[in-house]
C-alpha cells in the first residue's frame, strides 16, 4: 500500500506548513510537495478549525458534496470519518477547516500550484486507498 508522510515544520498566523513525500509499495519515494493545514494545537474534537493530531491515518477515497468529486478522507481510532478530514486543493489557511491542502510551492503563509500537485497525487494513487503518517517536527 502506498504511504504519504507529512512532516509539519512551521506555524504561521492561521496555518501549519509542512512537506510531504509519497512512497510506493516498496518504499521508494515517488512524489514530493508541500502541505498546509489549520493552525495548532492538534485537536480530535470536530468543528474547531484545528489540525488533526500527529499519527497514522487510513486514507480512503470518498465523494465530497462540497467539492463534487472523490477525495482522500482521513480517519483513525481518534479521528472519525464523520469529521470529514480531506486532502484537497487550496492555498491559504482560510481554505481549510481541518483538512490537508497539498501544493507544488511554498510561500510565507501558504502553498502554491495546489491544483497541479493534487492532479499529480491522483495520478500516482490511481484512486487506491493509502496510509498517511503525520509527524510534528518543529511545531
Amino acid at each position: 500500500m502506498k504511504k504519504m508522510v507529512i512532516r509539519r515544520d512551521k506555524e504561521v498566523a492561521d496555518a501549519t506548513l509542512g512537506a510531504f513525500s509519497l512512497f510506493d509499495e516498496n518504499g521508494g519515494e515517488i512524489l514530493t510537495g508541500w502541505t498546509l493545514e489549520p493552525a495548532g494545537p492538534d485537536e480530535v474534537k470536530p468543528n474547531l478549525d484545528r489540525r488533526i493530531p500527529e499519527g497514522k491515518y487510513n486514507a480512503v477515497w470518498s465523494y465530497s458534496p462540497r467539492f463534487k468529486k472523490k477525495l482522500p478522507l482521513l480517519s483513525n481510532e481518534l479521528v472519525s470519518k464523520d469529521r470529514r478530514i480531506l486532502i484537497h486543493t487550496g492555498n491559504y489557511g482560510r481554505d481549510t477547516t481541518g483538512c490537508v491542502i497539498v501544493g507544488d510551492g511554498l510561500g510565507k503563509n501558504g502553498v502554491f500550484n495546489s491544483i497541479k500537485k493534487f492532479k499529480e497525487l491522483v495520478e500516482y494513487l490511481k484512486f487506491e486507498d493509502f496510509i498517511v503518517e503525520i509527524d510534528n517536527v518543529s511545531v
